[in-house]
């Protein structure tokens, strides 16, 4: 009989290899118009600018990763000292346009609220794809506005 210790197999906080965060100026874009964006006020950015990813600061960010590697997704308000309680939230993902790099496992998925992520996924196919990440928006309590833009990318390497 093999003896093997139950910490072997205990849960473990996923650390992904890569993070792309949306930073959003609440006030500015809650007085615009709700749906497809492509304004100011919106600024993604990630933690791969060493191994290829560009256009940092924009919604045309372009992401490289590699397959098996897991991405994580979050959004968060830019507001005066985070202190008038607005809220970002990812509603959806969607690939709009190439090669689902996800497979049919790794779609990223919501987390729940005890998570650090929003969303959570892992590219497994090599290849590009664009994609439209949709928010919802509130400032100090008031109903979800929401917004989505298609032009951010991600390039998985095998």
């Amino acid at each position: 009989m093999l003896n093997q210790s139950p910490l072997l197999y205990s849960a473990v906080t996923v650390m992904p290899a890569l993070v792309i965060n949306v930073a959003v100026d609440t006030a500015f874009l809650y007085s615009q118009t709700s749906g497809p964006y492509a304004g100011i006020g919106v600024y993604m950015m990630d933690n791969n600018a060493a191994g290829g990813s560009k256009y940092e600061g924009s919604t045309n960010l372009y992401t490289t990763i590699y397959a098996n590697q897991g991405i994580a997704f979050n959004a968060f308000p830019i507001d005066t000292a985070s202190s008038s309680g607005d809220i970002v939230q990812i509603m959806g993902f969607e690939i709009v346009d190439g090669q689902n790099i996800f497979g049919n496992w790794g779609y990223p998925q919501q987390q729940p609220s005890s998570s650090p992520y929003q969303w959570l996924g892992t590219a497994m196919v090599q290849g590009t794809c664009h994609y439209y990440i949709k928010i919802g928006v509130s400032i100090n309590g008031a109903p979800l506005q929401y917004y989505w833009w298609g032009s951010p990318s991600i390039q998985c390497f095998g």
